[in-house]
């Protein structure tokens, strides 16, 4: 599906505009990265990130962020952060709305990826949900995060090889602060766990290694 997608953005001479969203630094390198470093050269791309400090005020470790991109090769493409604290999105949601209303009115995009809908992270819901609501001209994609999609429900996957597997388990290394912030840090971030989660999606879809999305809309 996505094949077919930059497909025919090539036949038009242009690349299309995606926008990724994250509501924490390294939501979108354990979603999508992927899939982004496998079309890096068919797209334009802007990062933006929700949050850059915890629920206290105490600002996250943004060198790790630095470090995960420049691992990425992502650390030249535009990406904004924003001071929403972390786990209390509900509280700052009209704040979030304009956001992302801005975004939607003043860039040019074609192609938006999101935290998932179906997930129980309260942070994920809010800004998923007004992610669908401002963007639904287009075509979006909710990305899988192991620890807190509970009901994700994937149709569609793009194949990944082991040595995109490797960079982008190497670049979720970076987030060392999550290991000690968080219970089972240490769980969803271990090497062999990412890994597994990519075998095992490309095993639901006959490859070797894949990254599972969410087709919330779909332009053509």
């Amino acid at each position: 599906m996505i094949d077919s997608i930059i497909t025919k953005s090539r036949r038009k001479l242009s690349k299309k505009n995606v926008v990724v969203f994250g509501a924490h630094p390294d939501d979108f390198e354990v979603g999508c990265s992927g899939m982004i470093l496998k079309y890096l050269n068919q797209i334009n791309l802007k990062i933006y990130v929700m949050s850059d400090r915890y629920e206290d005020g105490k600002f996250r470790n943004l060198k790790e962020k630095d470090k995960s991109l420049k691992i990425l090769g992502l650390d030249k493409v535009p990406f904004t952060i924003y001071d929403i604290p972390t786990r209390v999105f509900h509280d700052h949601r009209s704040k979030i709305r304009n956001i992302l209303y801005n975004i939607a009115t003043k860039t040019n995009v074609d192609i938006v990826f999101t935290p998932p809908i179906h997930d129980i992270h309260q942070d994920h819901i809010v800004l998923a949900d007004e992610v669908i609501r401002l963007f639904r001209e287009k075509t979006i994609f909710g990305y899988e995060v192991i620890r807190s999609g509970y009901d994700f429900a994937p149709n569609m996957h793009v194949k990944l090889s082991k040595k995109l597997v490797d960079l982008k388990v190497k670049a979720a290394q970076s987030y060392k602060s999550q290991w000690s912030t968080t219970k089972s840090g240490g769980y969803y971030f271990a090497k062999e766990v990412m890994k597994g989660l990519m075998r095992a999606r490309g095993a639901q879809f006959g490859v070797e290694y894949a990254e599972a999305f969410e087709v919330y809309h779909l332009k053509l």
